[in-house]
C-alpha cells in the first residue's frame, strides 16, 4: 500500500478549504476541538456517501475527513509548542 497519492490529495484538500473556506487570522488559533468538530461534520458527510454507494462522493469526503484532520494535528502541535 503506498499512501503518497493520498498524502498528496490531503494536503490539496486541506489548502483548497482554505482558499475557499479559511480565515487566516482565525485559523491560525483555531483550537483542536474545533478543528474535531468540522472532522465529525464531515465523517457525518462520509457515512451519508458511504450510505448511498457513491464510489465518487466517498473519495471526496474522504478527503474532506483527512483534510481536517491533518488541521487538527497542525493544531495540536501548535498547542504542545506553546
Amino acid at each position: 500500500m503506498d499512501g503518497k497519492e493520498f498524502l498528496k490529495k490531503t494536503l490539496l484538500q486541506a489548502e483548497l478549504n482554505r482558499v475557499r473556506h479559511g480565515n487566516p487570522g482565525a485559523d491560525a488559533v483555531r483550537l483542536p476541538l474545533d478543528w474535531g468538530l468540522i472532522a465529525g461534520e464531515h465523517f457525518g458527510h462520509l457515512m451519508a456517501a458511504l450510505r448511498k454507494e457513491d464510489p465518487d462522493a466517498i473519495e471526496k469526503e474522504v478527503l474532506h475527513v483527512s483534510a481536517v484532520l491533518l488541521e487538527l494535528h497542525d493544531a495540536l502541535v501548535r498547542d504542545r509548542a506553546r
